[in-house]
């Protein structure tokens, strides 16, 4: 196979990162996508296990593109002046799917950009500097994001003024003495720690937290970036619980196609501030494009059919490797909720020979960032019964050549 689009990338990109595709035999470019499968400039195909999450919905999607198409024809970024149709109709079509509580709509690109946002929310309604967050967390790559990330907040080159307290996701009176000091601003979580090896974070805890924010005056954030719109079998995999003050969501949002975040708050709690717009105004976020795109996701991934369909190939899939491995050293664990999923590896090496070898073998895991012994299985909604039974067999097949005593 030819390696010229691989020297390429190393020469665009750095020679580590090309190093890395050469290892896993990655030798050409991503070119197509389709359903559950990508395609390279090779011809050559893999199943698409991995993507970061976003591709719940798979690649290009047939509604969803259909109304990329449609909003292309009319209209792509906003002009940020007026007020925007497409743009609209998605903030309208996430407020109905949220409780009650939360009916005000910021947009943002990425993920790390709605924390951001949430971030300085929080500071503007209380006065407050101060926030806490729960070990194995992670939050995005930004400065303020960062911080919030447990396992990452120590590798930031740029210190954050605002101070940041860890507590354990099981420590009401850690989070009970820090909260009546008056000084935290917020509480972050996320309802599974996905970045941190797909760890659920017990719903009475996440209960525990609304009712002593709420008598402190502090405000809740639930961060379903990655749990969110389908990704556990519901729409959220908490927030209709336990109705936060401010929820975050993104990746699935833009339905493979375009970069989309958003924050979705409670005009109670949050309020008006005339520093706001300055603050949180976006050059792109809000557009159009997006905006279309992401009102389809919301109707498609709320309907009940879809959802139980997510638990049902959810629950197969975690079965069926739970067979395959059920005497096998190298994974000890397989957990997670609907097709969020972690394969917990003996040894983060023993982890990354999997992903090499199942990539050699057509199939695309990823890594958690903050658990590097913990591969993420994220098969899409769309995958067909076969083409799941498939892949499973080749990770089964990567697993078994793999060295035990990595």
């Amino acid at each position: 196979m030819t390696t010229g689009f691989i020297d390429r990338y190393g020469a665009a990109f750095g020679r580590s990162q090309a190093m890395l595709l050469r290892m896993a035999g990655l030798l050409g470019g991503e070119y197509r996508a389709d359903g559950a499968w990508i395609t390279d400039n090779t011809g050559r195909n893999w199943l698409d296990f991995g993507s970061f999450g976003v591709h719940l919905l798979g690649h290009r999607h047939p509604a969803l593109v259909k109304a990329a198409i449609d909003q292309l024809g009319r209209m792509g970024l906003s002009g940020k002046v007026l007020g925007n149709t497409a743009a609209t109709a998605c903030a309208e079509a996430l407020i109905a799917a949220t409780p009650p509580s939360l009916d005000r709509v910021t947009f943002a690109n990425t993920g790390s950009e709605a924390v951001e946002m949430a971030m300085k929310m929080a500071a503007l309604a209380t006065g407050r500097e101060e926030f806490i967050a729960l070990r194995g967390s992670y939050h995005g790559k930004t400065v303020g994001a960062l911080h919030l990330s447990d396992t990452m907040a120590g590798r930031s080159p740029l210190r954050l003024a605002a101070p940041v307290h860890f507590l354990s996701p099981r420590d009401e009176a850690g989070a009970r003495a820090l909260l009546d000091t008056g000084r935290i601003a917020a509480v972050i979580a996320e309802p599974v720690q996905g970045e941190g090896g797909i760890r659920p974070v017990a719903q009475d805890f996440l209960a525990f937290l609304r009712a002593e924010t709420t008598r402190t005056g502090t405000l809740l954030t639930l961060d379903e970036i990655q749990t969110g719109l389908g990704r556990c079998g519901r729409l959220w995999r908490s927030a209709t619980d336990i109705a936060p003050d401010l929820l975050l969501t993104g990746k699935v949002l833009g339905g493979g196609l375009v970069p989309l975040a958003a924050v979705v708050h409670a005009s109670a709690q949050i309020g008006g501030s005339s520093s706001a717009p300055a603050v949180l105004a976006s050059s792109f976020a809000g557009g159009a494009l997006a905006g279309a795109v992401g009102q389809a996701v919301v109707e498609l991934v709320g309907a009940e059919p879809f959802l139980a369909g997510v638990r049902r190939t959810g629950e197969l899939t975690r079965e069926r490797l739970r067979e395959l491995f059920a005497d096998e050293p190298r994974v000890t664990e397989i957990r997670g909720e609907g097709l969020m999923i972690g394969l917990q590896a003996a040894t983060p090496a023993v982890a990354g020979r999997i992903l090499v070898e199942a990539a050699k073998r057509g199939v695309l895991l990823s890594f958690c960032l903050s658990d590097r012994s913990v591969l993420r299985v994220y098969p899409p909604a769309v995958v067909g019964e076969q083409e799941l039974a498939d892949g499973l067999n080749r990770i089964a097949e990567a697993v078994a050549v793999t060295p035990p005593d990595l």
